[in-house]
Order: structure tokens, then C-alpha cells, then sequence
């Protein structure tokens, strides 16, 4: 399997990945030198760098470190960087890595990969966890090529890609509408021993749904067991919502049933879905026996739970049942929202009722 990853990642050989990331650090200077456009943070790395040549961290850089960058914003995140690549000693990459991954979660991606581009041209090297952190960025930002071309050059470095990184890829395959070598990545990944977990099948049975395979997402549930990975309240949510959607209300509260066999409480996200599920395809007494089911077991419906079961029974012009309910929700003093009053509206503007809807 090793090989097989190696070989692909590849035959995107570095030059491309080097041009792409190049690109991306042009464009952000584009700015420089229009009036009123500003200069991309990164690319201020380089007028930054004289002052700063051969002399260690500011305090207050050391200090912002040390703090773990808690609510650091982009321009003080790419000062930051630019201090750190230019000051000697430099810092060690875990702390280039903790500044990577704080810019990630901000979603800035293509800040991320520039960097990564200036830290190639000052011989910064890389460990496991820098790699890994290019690659998520890369495959978020749908440069799936790249993203292959950097875990080839990784291996070639003899770093073994571990379940974070091929559960990056993983996501990027699937996003990317390549479901069969997302399938093929997973059972590549138990050839080499690297252990799948459950954020990695919850990725696979989300790209599954997305390309329309069902039947297959519902079955990667079981084998998650047969391989020794618990399902877990996030890969019950994705599968009931996604058979839902489907039509497939009596396999959702099967599914309902296997949690509560496997000590898995079901929240109100997992109700209100098989209720509008139910709802929507005029299953409206499955829908109230449920909504009475979450009640006993203690799981406080919310708005969106009564949105659901009132527009069904407006629409059935069970009047009564649908003012019990919204009688109910205001006594729970849950606000009715916009969604309420447009339900109630329709169904009585529908059955020319119109006093009852101008009331």
C-alpha cells in the first residue's frame, strides 16, 4: 500500500506543487503598489525580514507562543510569521506548526500554503505534523493534485502518512466526487495497519451520501464494528439524515432503535430529523407517537420540532391537533418563529379560512 500511495502521489512531480504555490503568493501580491489596495499580509514577510536578520523573537512574540495564540487575528498571525522566519535562532517547527494550525482554523487556506512556500525558500524543514497541516489546507482548498504531489514528497522524506493525513485526503476525494478512490483509500489504509478511526469512516459514509450511494454508506456502519470503530453520535446523525432525505423513514428509526442497543442517546438534532422525515412523507401519526417517544425520554423538543409537526397537520387540516401543539410550545415558552405563523397561514388560507389566518 505504501507503494501504491508513493507511486501516485508521485507522478505529480514537485515542480508543479512548487509553480501552484508560487501562484498563489503573486496573487497575493497583486495588491502591492495599487492605490488603496492593500498589501497581502504574507506579503509583507520579506520588507519586514532586514531589521529582524540574526536577532531572536520579540517578547511579545515569545509571549503570544507561549499563550498558545489564543484569538490571534490574521495580521498579527502573519507578523507573527514573518518574525519567526527571519529570527535567529529560529523558532522550532512545533511552534511553526502551532501558528500553521491557528491561521487553518480561521479557514485560510491559501495564506497557509504561501507560507508554506516561504518557508521552502528559508530551508525551514518540515515534520509529520507541518506536512499534515499542508495537505488538510490543500485538499480543503480542492488542490487534490497538490495535496497528492505534497504527501509524495513527504514520503519521500520518510515520513509514514498516519490517519490524519489520509483522512484529509480521504475528504478531498470525496468532495472532489471521487468516491471510488476514497473507498479505496480507506481499505488501503487497513492494508498498512493504519487504523481507521471514526472521524474517518464519518467521512467516508458523509462522501458516500453526497454521490448517492445509500446502501453502501448504511453498510460502512457495520463494518465500522467489524473492524473495532464504535459509531458515534455524529456518524448516526450523517446516516439518518442522509436516509431521511431519501424517503427511508423506517430504516432511520431502525437505526434509532441500534442506538439505544448500543448506549448511543439519540439528541434532539437525530428527533427532529426522522420527525420532518416522517412528516414530509405523510407519516404524520409515526411522526406524534416519536415526538411523544423523545418527551418521555426526557429530550426537550425545540422549534424546529414543532415547525415540523404543525405544517404536517395544518396540511391535513387537523386543526385541533395543530393548536395543541402550538398551545404546548408557547406553554414550554418556546417562541413560535416566522416558520410557525407561515405554516398556520397557508393551511388556513388554503381552506379559506381567512379569519383564522388574518387572527
Amino acid at each position: 500500500m505504501r507503494f501504491a500511495i508513493a507511486c501516485t502521489a508521485r507522478g505529480f512531480v514537485h515542480r508543479n506543487l512548487h509553480l501552484h504555490l508560487h501562484l498563489h503568493l503573486h496573487l497575493h501580491l497583486q495588491g502591492k503598489g495599487n492605490p488603496g489596495t492593500s498589501p497581502s499580509p504574507v506579503s509583507l514577510c520579506g520588507l519586514r525580514s532586514l531589521e529582524r536578520a540574526f536577532s531572536g523573537l520579540s517578547d511579545g512574540c515569545r509571549e503570544t507562543l507561549r499563550n498558545g495564540l489564543r484569538d490571534i487575528k490574521l495580521e498579527d498571525a502573519v507578523d507573527l510569521f514573518s518574525e519567526m522566519v527571519e529570527s535567529r535562532p529560529r523558532p522550532s517547527i512545533i511552534d511553526f506548526n502551532k501558528l500553521l494550525s491557528a491561521i487553518a482554523k480561521m479557514k485560510k487556506y491559501d495564506v497557509v500554503i504561501s507560507m508554506g512556500e516561504q518557508m521552502q525558500k528559508f530551508g525551514i524543514s518540515h515534520d509529520l505534523y507541518t506536512f499534515n497541516i499542508f495537505i488538510n489546507c490543500l485538499c480543503r482548498s480542492s488542490l487534490l493534485s497538490l495535496a497528492l504531489a505534497t504527501l509524495g514528497k513527504m514520503m519521500k522524506l520518510g515520513y509514514e502518512p498516519d490517519t490524519v493525513t489520509l483522512s484529509s485526503l480521504l475528504n478531498g476525494f470525496c468532495h472532489g466526487k471521487r468516491i471510488s478512490d476514497a473507498v479505496a483509500l480507506v481499505d488501503q489504509m487497513v492494508e498498512i495497519g493504519c487504523k481507521p478511526d471514526t472521524v474517518t469512516f464519518n467521512t467516508l459514509i458523509h462522501g458516500l451520501f453526497l454521490n448517492n450511494k445509500v446502501s453502501e454508506a448504511v453498510a460502512l456502519v457495520e463494518r465500522m464494528v467489524v473492524n473495532g470503530c464504535q459509531p458515534d453520535l455524529i456518524t448516526y446523525c450523517v446516516v439518518v439524515n442522509g436516509v431521511c432525505k431519501r424517503g427511508h423513514t423506517d430504516l432511520a428509526l431502525t437505526l434509532l432503535k441500534n442506538m439505544e442497543k448500543e448506549k448511543i442517546e439519540a439528541d434532539v438534532l437525530i428527533y427532529n430529523t426522522i420527525i420532518d422525515g416522517l412528516c414530509k412523507h405523510r407519516h404524520v401519526d409515526d411522526a406524534l407517537e416519536l415526538f411523544s417517544e423523545m418527551e418521555k425520554k426526557g429530550i426537550r423538543p425545540d422549534v424546529f420540532t414543532y415547525n415540523s409537526l404543525i405544517s404536517c397537520l395544518c396540511n391535513y387540516g387537523r386543526w385541533n391537533d395543530a393548536s395543541r401543539l402550538l398551545s404546548d410550545m408557547i406553554e414550554r415558552r418556546i417562541n413560535p418563529d416566522v416558520v410557525t405563523f407561515a405554516a398556520l397561514i397557508d393551511a388556513f388560507v388554503k381552506e379559506g379560512k381567512l379569519l383564522e389566518a388574518e387572527e
